[in-house]
């Protein structure tokens, strides 16, 4: 069994960027755990939550647990509000005993997935951030001494984002989620007061969002398809694929050089998935 740990800024971020490869991982038989730095307390617009934002936070804890319950993992909260991740001493110690106490004391996960640090959202890049700070000291005895350091560096490696700004994604992997596709609209439709609310508000179609249980569940197939098949096309070439006969939609992971750089035989058995 493989420890996978998937760090999001956001309740729902790893979900919709990570969640058919977790889905995959869960089905293997891998422990996989998501985090969400922020509690989501501002991902909205509506006046009540102005008056009272957890109310919000509450609900998007719901919401997260309830996801990640469809594949068969774990979920925490760090509670930073929304909008506030800065990379600090306190936050970055944080996440050094999130990482070392997620899988066998010393040995820790076996991969940590995460997003690049450029992004458009300061939420995202510090998150980020902060598990790259974090990564050199998971093995430092005297940071953190009340959490056994780890003896064995994870791999750790970056989620798809077409992002261009410091770089381009490196596709390293590409992960075929054909079989799992169902899996990951289950668990985005969790995310009701994201996917259905707050996201098309800021996007300016929120009044595109059906209102009937059917058409919710089409849109959001339609856009985790059309997002999935894009990231096919775009990671064509890759060092290693994991990919069904007819693959049609895929997630793509890219090496972060910070952490283990396992090639061949290990990266195939990590990725390898049956059915």
């Amino acid at each position: 069994m493989k420890h996978i740990l998937c760090i999001g800024a956001h309740p729902d971020d790893c979900d919709l960027s990570i969640g058919g490869t977790a889905a995959l991982f869960a089905r293997r038989g891998d422990r996989v755990k998501f985090v969400s730095v922020t509690n989501g307390d501002r991902g909205h617009f509506a006046e009540i939550y102005a008056h009272d934002r957890a109310s919000l936070a509450a609900r998007r804890m719901v919401e997260a647990a309830r996801a990640v319950q469809v594949l068969g993992g774990e979920f925490e909260c760090l509670g930073v509000p929304d909008g506030e991740v800065y990379v600090t001493p306190d936050l970055t110690e944080r996440v050094v005993r999130l990482i070392r106490s997620f899988g066998t004391p010393g040995q820790g996960p076996d991969l940590v997935l995460f997003n690049r640090p450029n992004d458009y959202h300061r939420d995202h890049r510090y998150s980020s951030q902060l598990v790259l700070d974090a990564a050199y000291l998971l093995t430092v005895p005297l940071m953190c001494p009340d959490a056994p350091h780890l003896n064995h560096m994870p791999l750790f490696m970056y989620w798809y984002d077409a992002f261009r700004e410091g770089g381009e994604f490196r596709p390293d992997v590409r992960v075929a989620i054909d079989h799992v596709m169902e899996v990951k609209l289950e668990i985005a439709l969790c995310h009701e007061s994201q996917l259905f609310e707050w996201l098309p508000f800021n996007a300016g179609t929120l009044e595109q969002v059906p209102v009937d249980a059917e058409g919710r569940r089409g849109w959001v197939r339609d856009r985790l398809e059309r997002r999935a098949s894009a990231v096919r096309s775009r990671c064509d070439v890759s060092q290693f694929t994991s990919t069904t006969a007819h693959e049609l939609y895929s997630e793509a992971l890219q090496m972060c050089e910070y952490g283990r750089q396992p090639e061949g035989e290990e990266l195939k058995a990590l990725f390898t998935f049956p059915g």
